[in-house]
């Protein structure tokens, strides 16, 4: 994927000094290096809805969590059984960086500022790294699901209380993105679909499957080779957050 930039508190120049490049070659990397998850026809209503959330977070839970070595849905405050978890953290050379990746509803965004002020305020984190979709990603998952633009426009008008840096990243398509379209998986036509069934994939219950697609994808596995039986890979968790 290609991507812009938003940075807000002067984040970006935080995390472009020298002490900290590591950690920004080590974020865009991974931003570069994530696929278009698709699903023609996903939905029976709306036709222009083609692009799957759910794979995109397991994408990121993979390479942060389990390939680079982010923490894992680390606590968000210091209050005890406040139950408010983040995405990732991570330290880079004493940089504490709290990651959120959101691909879900706009609402959900504004909870993810909260998280960043919160566990800012409380000295666990120097700053934020928020990374979602471009709208003309976004208009393809869902209706008024989270987009860059929208977020840019909005985050400064919080200027007096989101007190923290936090860098945007818009995740758009380029001519070189790889399309994974995982309708014609294996798993999306297990127990001899034709059409291929999405809730193989999205349902509550197959994270595993999910992590099967995204680890195929990273070892090279063409997507109508990839079975219910398939290897996961590393996996950071098995459980759905709605579960």
């Amino acid at each position: 994927m290609e991507f812009e930039l938003h940075s807000y508190r002067f984040a970006q120049e935080i995390i472009e000094h020298r002490n900290y490049t590591g950690a920004f070659q080590e974020i865009t990397g991974v931003v570069r290096q994530c696929p278009l998850f698709t699903f023609p026809n996903k939905s029976n209503k709306n036709r222009r809805l083609d692009v799957v959330q759910q794979l995109f977070n397991t994408f990121f839970d993979r390479r942060f969590a389990c390939d680079l070595g982010w923490l894992f849905h680390p606590n968000a405050t210091s209050i005890q059984g406040s139950g408010l978890a983040a995405d990732y953290r991570k330290i880079f050379n004493g940089l504490r960086i709290q990651a959120e990746v959101q691909f879900g509803n706009m609402s959900r965004w504004y909870s993810d500022i909260f998280k960043f002020q919160t566990a800012y305020s409380q000295d666990l984190i120097d700053m934020g790294l928020c990374i979602v979709p471009m709208s003309s990603i976004a208009n393809r998952m869902d209706s008024n699901v989270t987009n860059f633009e929208r977020c840019v426009r909005e985050l400064p008008s919080a200027k007096l209380s989101i007190t923290l840096p936090i860098l945007l990243i818009g995740m758009e398509m380029e001519a070189g993105t790889p399309i994974v379209d995982t309708s014609t998986s294996g798993i999306a036509r297990a127990n001899g679909l034709i059409a291929g069934d999405i809730r193989n994939i999205t349902a509550r219950g197959k994270t595993a499957n999910r992590y099967r697609i995204v680890n195929g994808f990273l070892n090279g596995a063409p997507v109508n080779t990839i079975y219910e039986s398939s290897d996961t890979g590393p996996v950071a968790s098995l459980a759905d957050p709605e579960e």
